[in-house]
């Protein structure tokens, strides 16, 4: 049978390299120099005569293509390993527990799922849980996971990907500042206070279009890289953020959050549950799959309330 295999020390290279998200990382894996990394990818792109990452000017990302072809050969490589380790009798004397890697965007594990793990626990007790934060496919990749929970499109033909659910997105502000002098009665009086922005301004941008809301400031307050960061300073008073049905919703029904206008969006990004592997125990990624959706289908019921059209204040 022939085999159409580039060289082997190029597939380790790009291995190491998409898995570390640098040259530099993998080189130091690997026990060679950066250049010698670059030199073995580049004949691995010239042989396949296709691009596997982007040169930027301080790192390297994958492409479509590079994310691709690292999927597959990850799953090569951790087969190669295990087999290796079966065949040469070098496996571990002492049992270990299984274990479920699991890898969500931060917002979601902070304001959701870190809350309910005990129940997930409970289902599976002799398992051991590792819950990662990440932030794109690209993280997750690199992270190792068994499954993620991700927003976003759902444009990922490489995965399994299942869709769970959609947020609608409102603007949350403390409850102090219904009772302070600048009232928020209508969304042009969001032009009174700062806005929290999260990763970029495009949500805020969004709900504030169809709200058809415009003014000079409104999009002038700090973009920050954490949820549970903005609630903090919605609740402190230091701003009004943008939740939504999902993971605002606890601290919505806790009173610690309040929704103070009528106006809701459909977010342009949904909840999906990703395999990531192919390997896993299969009964332990369905027995979080299934948790997952029972979980959420409960809270989304529990939740309506914050999709109508008017304000919401918890009794």
């Amino acid at each position: 049978m022939s085999h159409n295999l580039p060289p082997l020390v190029s597939l380790r290279a790009f291995e190491a390299a998409a898995r570390h998200a640098s040259f530099k990382q993998a080189a130091e894996e690997l026990c060679v120099t950066p250049s010698s990394v670059s030199h073995h990818i580049q004949k691995l792109e010239d042989w396949m005569s296709v691009k596997l990452f982007q040169r930027l000017n301080r790192q390297v990302v994958l492409t479509a293509e590079g994310r691709t072809y690292f999927f597959t050969l990850s799953k090569a490589f951790e087969e190669i390993g295990t087999v290796t380790e079966l065949v040469s009798q070098r496996q571990s004397k002492t049992p270990t527990k299984p274990k479920l890697k699991i890898i969500a965007n931060v917002g979601f594990v902070e304001c959701w799922l870190g809350s309910r793990l005990a129940g997930l626990q409970s289902l599976m007790p002799d398992v051991q849980l590792e819950i990662a934060f990440g932030q794109d496919i690209d993280n997750y990749l690199k992270g190792g996971a068994d499954v993620a929970v991700h927003f976003g499109r759902g444009d990922w033909p490489e995965f399994q990907s299942e869709l769970l659910r959609t947020g609608y997105e409102f603007p949350v502000c403390s409850p102090e500042l219904l009772r302070g002098r600048n009232r928020l009665n209508s969304p042009m009086d969001l032009a009174g206070f700062t806005l929290l922005h999260e990763d970029n301004t495009a949500g805020w941008s969004n709900w504030l279009h169809q709200a058809g809301v415009t003014h000079p400031t409104l999009l002038a307050g700090p973009i920050l890289h954490s949820t549970s960061t903005i609630f903090n300073k919605v609740v402190a008073c230091e701003g009004i953020g943008l939740g939504d049905d999902i993971v605002a919703a606890d601290m919505l029904f806790s009173g610690d959050l309040v929704k103070p206008l009528d106006i809701v969006r459909e977010s342009d990004y949904s909840l999906f549950y990703l395999r990531l592997r192919q390997d896993v125990d299969n009964h332990l990624t369905q027995v979080f799959r299934d948790w997952l959706v029972k979980e959420l289908l409960a809270h989304r019921t529990k939740a309506a309330v914050l999709r109508e059209s008017k304000p919401f204040v918890a009794n």
